[in-house]
């Protein structure tokens, strides 16, 4: 067993450095060099198709876990109804056109409904684990991820359901009607829902009454389980249990920290049940800062998790009988692409999207090892479960690598524009959203300087330090403290509104500018490097050296987000370069 591990940490660690060389996402090092390795040396690896499922059932919650905390409970408003669209009428619609095309390609099977709707309820649903971190690599619209990422976990619900109770009844002789899928569809919605929804409900209030990070980062992974567990015992969607555990539970947190900012202090009175009570709704559960840094541990499990389930695919890869089913391999590859093409483009044509989006979303479904287990769960009397096996083995090794490098082509062949999109989300009607930020202007913004005050921006910050996490995009920040000893406060007054309109005027649209206390500022400069952030401090000291009173001393500091930041630390890295900036009396300082 510590063989084994070591040998993990390794494929772990040398996937990870590939990426970094090569830009080639660690998923696909990860299972090449596992498959290297299992075909080389067997006796390394030996799992049954029982154990991968035991495995993948193992890692699931810790995989999803970190996905779904970073997932914008807004955003899922926001797009509720392409997503709808994505996870359940595409799915829907997809596997109907599919059973109809199926035949008359591969006539010399006889296929029954049945069969092809499990087979192509195995293939529709694209994989959370392997379609977050591929998508994670890239520079792409927060839109569009949202799009790939939101339908990988919820349009394996619809497969589900639509394998367990439709196909393999079917398969096995049973009549299925419309009354009673609509019936089920509904009891599993309801179910698991239900679980998910107390399951946090439970953890939540457990942790208002634990307060080692330890105890409290297990109560959380414990909503997860404990949740996934029970929809699964009950036969129900474990999937879509962890995944509404995980957003109701985010929902109660940010709620209380809404409402209930400040600390609270623990009582050792407590003896009635009213004070319990009163204790329950008043000790926040976990701080901004806390869930934060839970976020990130919770990534790193993530990592090595998801690198488990790859190296089990790998081990359980069976070249002859992908070799003597190539030809149904590639012809229901074929099939599912072009259907799945064809589906988004109607989403994209009809939201008023750039249709180069389409492309994007096509070549982020990949296969997974969701589709494995389904495949692995057919009667083993089945009459075409070797077919069934290669095919969906192979579609998954086919949509892992295949589209990834597609997708990376298709991405640096179009690179300015997806940049362009980032900025408007791939939308040209920005009147909406013009005049809410309007309405912002007024409520949040200081009257001389026109900067966002302390309370917005750090909203801003803590969403941007989400984004930054998930999407690995790039955020710089410039700090800037001015020195006021030497003029007086109707001078300071004038400078400030100054200032303000030469800050304002050069940065971008997509950035903000923003006052965290008296004579300090800052400017969130998104998807801007190091290096950018440099010259725009640069451009910004120039201007006030033409226009402003010479009598005024002003030092920039400049810093670059980093995966392990929280507001706190890049407010320390700011104060670090402002401080460097004074001691070696220049004008700007960066700190990293």
């Amino acid at each position: 067993m510590l063989l084994l591990i070591t040998i993990l940490l390794l494929i772990i660690l040398l996937s990870r450095l590939t990426e970094e060389m090569t830009k080639i996402p660690a998923t696909l090092a990860t299972i090449f060099y596992a498959f290297l390795l299992s075909l080389y040396f067997p006796q390394l690896f030996s799992i049954s198709k029982q154990e991968f499922n035991e495995v993948l059932y193992l890692m699931l919650p810790v995989i999803l876990l970190p996905d779904i905390l970073n997932i914008s409970v807004k955003e899922l408003k926001n797009y509720a109804k392409e997503i709808f669209y994505l996870a359940v009428v595409s799915v829907v619609v997809s596997i109907a056109i599919a059973v109809f095309v199926t035949p008359y390609l591969l006539p010399e099977y006889g296929f029954t409904i049945g069969m092809l709707v499990a087979l192509y309820a195995m293939l529709m649903a694209t994989d959370a684990i392997t379609v977050s971190a591929i998508m994670s690599r890239f520079t792409l619209p927060q839109r569009l991820k949202i799009y790939a990422e939101s339908e990988s976990l919820f349009n394996d619900v619809t497969a589900l359901i639509l394998y367990y109770f439709v196909a393999l009844p079917l398969l096995q002789g049973s009549s299925v009607d419309v009354l009673s899928i609509n019936f089920t569809v509904l009891k599993v919605l309801v179910l698991s829902s239900l679980i998910g929804g107390v399951s946090a409900l439970f953890g939540f209030l457990a942790l208002k009454m634990l307060r080692n990070p330890f105890d409290q980062f297990l109560v959380i992974y414990l909503i997860v389980i404990s949740s996934f567990l029970l929809a699964e015992h009950f036969h129900i969607a474990g999937i879509l249990s962890i995944v509404v555990s995980v957003i109701v539970f985010k929902m109660l947190v940010e709620r209380e920290n809404r409402l209930h900012p400040k600390t609270f202090e623990f009582s050792n009175t407590v003896k009635t049940y009213d004070a319990f009570i009163d204790l329950l709704k008043n000790i926040p559960a976990i701080t901004k800062h806390e869930f934060r840094e839970y976020k990130k541990e919770a990534m790193f499990l993530g990592i090595f998790a998801n690198a488990v389930v790859f190296v089990v695919i790998a081990n359980i890869i069976d070249l002859s009988l992908l070799s003597h089913y190539i030809y149904e391999i590639v012809v229901v590859f074929l099939i599912t692409t072009v259907i799945r093409f064809g589906s988004l483009s109607v989403l994209v044509i009809s939201s008023k999207l750039p249709f180069y989006w389409t492309y994007a979303l096509t070549l982020s479904g990949m296969k997974g090892a969701l589709a494995i287990i389904m495949v692995h769960s057919l009667p083993k009397d089945f009459v075409y479960y070797d077919l069934f096996t290669a095919v969906v083995i192979g579609n998954v090794l086919i949509s892992t690598f295949l589209y990834t490098f597609s997708l990376m082509f298709h991405i640096k062949r179009y690179a300015k524009l997806y940049e362009s999109d980032s900025s408007t989300n791939g939308t040209k009607d920005t009147k909406i959203s013009e005049l809410s930020k309007d309405l912002v202007e007024v409520l949040e913004k200081d009257p001389i300087s026109q900067a966002y005050n302390r309370i917005f921006i750090e909203d801003v910050l803590s969403r941007e330090i989400a984004r930054v996490q998930r999407y690995k995009v790039e955020l710089s920040v410039i700090g800037l403290k001015f020195d006021f000893s030497a003029i007086s406060e109707q001078q300071q007054r004038a400078f400030l509104q100054r200032a303000g309109e030469i800050i304002q005027k050069g940065i971008r649209q997509n950035d903000y500018f923003g006052k965290v206390e008296e004579g300090h500022f800052i400017v969130l400069a998104s998807n801007t490097s190091l290096g950018g952030a440099h010259r725009l401090a640069q451009k910004i000291a120039e201007e006030f050296v033409e226009v402003l009173d010479g009598d005024i001393k002003y030092n920039f500091g400049v810093t670059e987000l980093s995966e392990t930041d929280s507001i706190e630390t890049l407010f320390d890295k700011l104060k670090d370069a402002i401080y460097k900036s004074i001691q070696n009396k220049q004008t700007i300082e960066i700190v990293v």
